[in-house]
């Protein structure tokens, strides 16, 4: 593995029973990166991060976390991950005192300083039991768990799902205030609320990897384009293959260019001479719709 990684999937692929859940997974997270893991529910999100946590093992491939085999992972390698999940269940019968007093114990690197920051940043009451927490409070209580022994790798599956959007920018605050010299893995499907922190994202679709890349390459390379022609005409074939879902709507015609420079207008003019063009910027929903889209239209060919 490069030094430069800090998780590394080669070839993964995992089966339950007649169901791909995923196939063939490469990923490449950089160190000090915003890992953005997305797609729709059903996808392979949560299978492939309980992957890289050891709780399911893959039936094929290698993964590497921290520079170790995933498959070797012991008790003191998770002294170095901090692991949230939506689905994470709290001992109810405690207090948040008496629950952050038990993760103390587990962990030789615990800052108490931090924890109590992030508590009165997240305004969490220490006696109050966690069965009398909201969900946003809970979410906020597992982030302060993951979060105060300053991990090196955090790992967080779905953590924005339910959140109205007071706690969710209170939680993602949190987090990037805390985990400044933390690598950070999110799943998500809350694509808008994600795309303001991430630095880099990977599409699932289908258990399968569609792309992986620095945000700001993506969203500098994929555009909505919009034609104004001269008359009605049947579009040329084959147009580029990196114009995606073209569509003629009367003289219009509007496609995504998924490989967008100086050269667009010049490449318009050689399929349908001088035309009026526009141009807009894509969110990171518009690609991945974009992108998911294409898949399947191609797969129905």
């Amino acid at each position: 593995m490069s030094e430069s990684l800090v998780i590394e999937t080669q070839h993964v692929a995992k089966r339950f029973g007649h169901f791909e859940a995923v196939e063939d997974l490469n990923l490449s997270v950089p160190e000090g990166s915003v890992f953005a893991l997305i797609g729709a529910n059903g996808t392979g999100k949560t299978t492939t991060i309980r992957m890289l946590m050891n709780i399911l093992r893959p039936d094929h491939g290698d993964i590497t976390v921290l520079g170790k085999p995933s498959r070797r992972f012991g008790p003191r390698d998770f002294e170095s991950i901090g692991y949230v999940s939506e689905s994470q269940r709290l001992p109810e019968a405690l207090s948040l005192a008496q629950y952050f007093d038990y993760l103390r114990a587990l962990y030789p690197a615990w800052d108490r300083a931090l924890e109590r920051e992030l508590c009165e940043q997240f305004e969490l009451p220490p006696a109050r039991r966690i069965r009398h927490l909201s969900h946003g409070m809970r979410m906020k209580t597992l982030l302060v768990g993951a979060l105060a022994f300053r991990p090196k790798l955090l790992v967080l599956d779905e953590p924005l799902s339910g959140l109205d959007t007071l706690v969710r920018d209170e939680v993602v605050n949190g987090l990037l205030q805390q985990a400044a010299d933390t690598t950070v893995f999110i799943s998500s499907h809350e694509l808008s609320e994600i795309e303001t922190f991430t630095t880099h994202v990977a599409f699932l679709q289908g258990g399968r990897l569609l792309l992986q890349e620095a945000i700001e390459t993506l969203q500098s390379r994929f555009r909505v384009v919009n034609v104004t022609l001269s008359a009605v005409r049947q579009l040329p074939e084959p147009l580029p293959a990196d114009w995606l879902l073209p569509r003629l709507e009367g003289h219009r015609l509007r496609f995504v260019d998924s490989q967008h420079d100086d050269s667009l207008h010049s490449r318009l003019a050689q399929h349908f001479g001088a035309v009026k063009v526009d141009v807009e910027p894509m969110p990171l929903r518009e690609i991945a719709n974009t992108l998911m889209q294409h898949r399947k239209r191609n797969l129905t060919r």
